[in-house]
């Protein structure tokens, strides 16, 4: 295995891997200095730098009116997946808990249920597609971090919105104040916000008698439980924090 499939192994994107590489073995450059070694278009290159700069694998050192990028050492690799792994820990602990509460207040028969598991950016896509192939009308989502949506699916995710609009499909969505991020542009989604207190941190999606909820760990899991009574359960959850949520952040 070369170096950018190990890097592509741990989670990071062709472009992430293809900068980071150039860092490594070449020092420090400048963004055009990168953008001329790698061949990637030099506002994808800050893009890049931006993301791997979040994952604590990239700083820079400003030098007059230039920045001059250097790669962090492979050890801070290592730092960063054990911060993913203990956020993913924390996730499935979060939604095991819940889980078992509904559990407890509902009896649910096997031939009633369809639970499905997909893993990885793939199986994330998958759910999306399965939003806009099932029927209904509207979806309603808990805990959204679109900036996870948009750097594991940047090119898919303008034509899921697309396709949501030729369907007729609306969303509204309840998120974190202060954690607001809009990085669609689309006329399908209304948002209100709720402090972080008040939110279960797994991002949770009911559509038709599904409810999904994603977990952003390495890989990304995708659980998609098809359960009438407990997506009308999670729907009245939704429309009781909705009643109460902020409409501006």
């Amino acid at each position: 295995m070369d170096e950018k499939e190990l890097l592509a192994k741990i989670g990071l994107s062709e472009n992430e891997c293809e900068v980071y590489l150039a860092l490594l073995k070449l020092g420090p450059l400048s963004a055009y200095e990168i953008a001329q070694k790698t061949g990637i278009y030099r506002p994808h290159v800050y893009d890049k730098i931006e993301t791997l700069a979040k994952k604590g694998l990239v700083s820079y050192v400003q030098k007059g009116k230039k920045k001059i990028f250097s790669a962090a050492p492979p050890s801070k690799i290592m730092d960063y997946l054990k911060e993913q792994e203990k956020d993913v820990q924390e996730d499935i602990k979060l939604l095991a808990d819940n889980l078992q509460h509904l559990s407890s207040l509902y009896s649910v028969s096997k031939e009633d249920t369809n639970v499905q598991v997909l893993i990885g950016v793939e199986g994330l896509k998958l759910r999306l597609k399965d939003t806009y192939e099932t029927p209904h009308k509207e979806n309603l989502i808990f805990g959204l971090n679109e900036e996870k949506y948009n750097k594991a699916l940047p090119v898919f995710m303008p034509q899921y919105f697309k396709i949501l609009k030729e369907k007729g499909i609306r969303e509204r969505v309840i998120t974190y104040k202060k954690k607001g991020v809009f990085m669609f542009d689309n006329e399908v989604t209304t948002y209100r916000f709720l402090d972080t207190k008040d939110m279960n941190p797994v991002n949770t999606i009911i559509y038709g008698n599904k409810v999904a909820f994603i977990i952003w760990g390495m890989p990304i899991t995708t659980i998609i439980i098809e359960n009438k009574q407990l997506a009308h359960t999670y729907s009245e959850h939704f429309e009781y924090l909705w009643k109460i949520a902020d409409r501006k952040n």
